[in-house]
């Protein structure tokens, strides 16, 4: 069963796409309600996201926030070939996202950030950690590749990375960076309660 935490439930700033869209309140609203575990939100922000791709066949950001979607509607599916299915169509459609688009920081963290999310068993921790490792030092060297409240989250969830690959001193220097940005309140109190833990 795919879980998605409280850094994945903040993901999402706008602009959610690429380009403007008459429809992107309404979609970043579906999606954000997707994450909360709304199964009627997850489909419609597939079908909205899925307008948007027929539209503007390049828009990759559209195309990995339509993949995360697609693993939302995994999670609320019950174990069969349908849940396979959405599962493995969401993770391709993030591979591709990620592929034409490898300068695209917002892109990337997105994948990441919802790889990251998964459970162990489906593999994808690797691709998460690597792709949150290769994302810092860009974004370091370029902030502008990211919104600060989108920096915030990178340092969230590279923290987290840097943790789970026995790294804590580089953990807590990942997550004072995060805090330091002071973006997002919520995600600046859970950089600060994971940095006060024992």
């Amino acid at each position: 069963m795919l879980r998605f935490g409280p850094s994945l439930a903040i993901l999402l700033a706008l602009p959610l796409l690429a380009a403007p869209s008459p429809n992107e309140k309404q979609i970043a609203q579906l999606y954000d309600r997707a994450l909360g575990g709304d199964a009627a939100a997850v489909n419609e922000c597939i079908a909205r996201l899925e307008q948007v791709l027929a539209l503007r066949p390049n828009d990759e950001l559209a195309r990995v926030y339509l993949g995360s979607a697609s693993t939302l509607r995994s999670r609320d599916l019950g174990f069969g070939l349908e849940k396979i299915n959405a599962l493995r169509r969401g993770e391709a459609l993030m591979d591709e996202a990620a592929a034409a688009a490898p300068d695209d920081a917002r892109v990337q963290l997105v994948r990441a950030v919802t790889y990251e999310a998964f459970p162990a068993v489906l593999a994808r921790g690797k691709i998460a950690l690597r792709a949150l490792a290769d994302l810092v030092p860009r974004v370091e060297k370029n902030p502008n590749k990211l919104g600060p409240r989108d920096r915030q989250l990178l340092y969230l969830n590279a923290g987290r990375a840097a943790e789970k690959a026995g790294d804590k001193n580089r953990a807590t220097e990942l997550r004072r960076r995060g805090i330091a940005l002071g973006a997002d309140e919520k995600l600046t109190r859970e950089l600060e309660a994971v940095v006060a833990r024992p």
